[in-house]
């Protein structure tokens, strides 16, 4: 009998326990269209061309907003690139979050950027203020959606909305470049480093958290076309599928053992969807947008890298000439 080592067992339990987590909110979800399956043949399903193609034209032009985000960072830290470089290495670096983890995103990150020389403590601080803007923005819209729609509060009391406000306002501070600085030096004096000093300012934080609002916001719009395309939904929701679009992904990011968030997103967006469409519907639809996003997503790291290979063979064919 083949023994495996400590490492490779435990990494192996690890796998089975993770996809056996996803399938199991799957089989959660296919369980409740088939016991209301009536609910679903009785739905008014549509298709409509015109909402599916600016619903899709609006998600990737979220993306290049993201983008921007993410190069103003890197130019206020002090680490950027070209934006070219930049697109390109934000995209390479989303093949990551497709595998269990997360860390790849960021790994793939450090590697793209330390490959060009720029210092691993510039691209760890880059990397903490992409990933706290896009949560507090993504936490901003789903407060808003919650605040202007009483009617689709599904679960959240008082009590548990204070908690909630009170954890985005520590977000908030975590953003100050004072605190941060405290706090990163903290943990680097105990590392054996040197302290560093942040010369980013509030307002210019402040700014990319606009820009990463925007993004979702633009996601968020695309996410309610994408719906109206296939099911009739009321435009006064456009908010509110904008919060919960954006807390889902947010779930899903930090949910560690989902790869890109599969099966934590779409049970997410089902419990929130649920408020505006029926039960079954809601798992029909989300499920449809993974495979609309992942498909998008996918689309537009194969147009970068092609793009990549095209500009690479002229530039060497340019140099074979001048040889």
């Amino acid at each position: 009998m083949k023994v495996f080592p400590a490492s490779k067992t435990k990494a192996r339990f690890l796998e089975i326990l993770q996809w056996g987590i996803v399938s199991l909110i799957f089989l959660f979800l296919g369980r409740m269209v088939w016991e209301d399956w009536t609910r679903v043949r009785e739905a008014s399903f549509v298709f409509k061309g015109a909402p599916l193609l600016w619903g899709t034209v609006l998600f990737v032009f979220s993306y290049f907003i993201q983008i921007w985000a993410w190069y103003l960072i890197t130019v206020k830290v002090g680490i950027a690139i070209s934006f070219r470089e930049t697109l390109e290495s934000w995209f390479y670096s989303q093949l990551g979050k497709y595998l269990p983890g997360k860390i790849w995103i960021f790994l793939g990150r450090f590697y793209l950027y330390g490959s060009k020389g720029k210092s691993k403590e510039g691209i760890s601080i880059a990397l903490y203020f992409e990933t706290v803007t896009l949560t507090v923005a993504a936490g901003l819209l789903f407060l808003a959606a919650l605040f202007f729609f009483k009617e689709v509060r599904p679960f959240l009391s008082g009590q548990q909305m204070s908690w909630l406000i009170f954890l985005f306002v520590v977000a908030f501070v975590s953003l100050y470049p004072p605190v941060l600085q405290t706090i990163l030096n903290w943990f680097l004096i105990r590392f054996k480093r040197d302290p560093i000093s942040l010369s980013i300012r509030y307002s210019d934080i402040l700014c990319i958290l606009f820009v990463c609002v925007l993004s979702w916001l633009a996601a968020g719009i695309a996410f309610y076309l994408f719906i109206n395309s296939i099911f009739p939904v009321s435009s006064k929701y456009i908010l509110y599928l904008t919060g919960s679009l954006a807390f889902a992904c947010f779930l899903g990011l930090i949910v560690l053992i989902a790869p890109s968030g599969l099966g934590v997103r779409e049970g997410v967006l089902v419990y929130f969807l649920s408020s505006v469409i029926p039960g079954p519907v809601a798992v029909i639809l989300s499920v449809l947008t993974r495979l609309w996003t992942t498909l998008i997503e996918m689309g537009l790291i194969g147009v970068v890298y092609l793009f990549s290979r095209l500009r690479n063979r002229s530039e060497q064919r340019k140099k074979d000439v001048q040889t």
